[in-house]
């Protein structure tokens, strides 16, 4: 792997009002990220963790799943993508969010109910069951996932996966040269190419159909909400 020389990670705009984005729905199955091949490989982090629900696989829709593969296709020879997260169960997302607000309530307990619940969201979206509003993960646009190498180990971009702190913004390592800052910036700009919006406060979180990446965009999503797919493989 030579020296990265890549531009900086542009600022990003936040997704406050992503409910309020239209969904026209396009009818499209959820693939197993196992079954992309080529330079993605599957690492399904909450499975291993054994939460609720936990798919043993991660799945995205057959579009996102193709544009994937094209992005790691992109990557310089000796780098990988690792999926750690794709579509996401409702019970999943449940556990989730339920097991953030129980640590913020322990380290705050005197913050009112309200802004516990606005801290909560900045990392884990609420498991509204609402056709109007799915999570993110919910439809299968959204996608958790980072660099490895050739033999799919992952890299370290600075930070571990879900670590709910500021190092973990995707322009937080634009303020000093570091190993981490280029890969981030790889990883960004490959994710980019294939038309994925980047979250801003998650640098390994992309977007691609869903009411995160309409808001950014200024289009329509077109992903809905999804079933869990037909072969589930689930824990608990």
């Amino acid at each position: 792997m030579g020296a990265l020389m890549l531009p900086p990670i542009p600022r990003l705009r936040r997704t406050d009002g992503w409910r309020d984005v239209a969904i026209e729905a396009r009818e499209e199955p959820l693939v197993r990220v196992s079954d992309i091949g080529g330079g993605v490989r599957d690492d399904a982090q909450y499975h291993r963790l054994g939460f609720p629900g936990a798919l043993s696989d991660s799945w995205l829709r057959e579009g996102a799943a193709e544009r994937l593969a094209r992005a790691a296709a992109s990557l310089p020879r000796g780098y990988t993508l690792v999926v750690w997260d794709g579509y996401r169960t409702i019970e999943t997302q449940s556990a989730l969010f339920g097991r953030y607000l129980d640590e913020l309530v322990a380290l705050h307990p005197d913050w009112p109910a309200e802004v516990l619940e606005e801290a909560v969201a900045r990392y884990v979206t609420p498991p509204s069951r609402s056709p109007l509003t799915p999570p993110p993960h919910l439809t299968g646009g959204a996608v958790d996932l980072t660099l490895g190498d050739g033999d799919g180990r992952a890299l370290d971009l600075g930070t571990v996966f879900d670590a709910f702190v500021s190092e973990a913004g995707a322009r937080a390592a634009e303020g000093k040269p570091s190993p981490a800052r280029d890969l981030r910036r790889l990883l960004f700009w490959t994710m980019h190419g294939q038309g994925f919006t980047a979250y801003i406060e998650e640098w390994w979180h992309f977007d691609l159909g869903d009411q995160f990446w309409g808001l950014v965009t200024g289009r329509p999503a077109y992903y809905p909400g999804a079933d869990p797919p037909a072969s589930r493989g689930l824990r608990g």
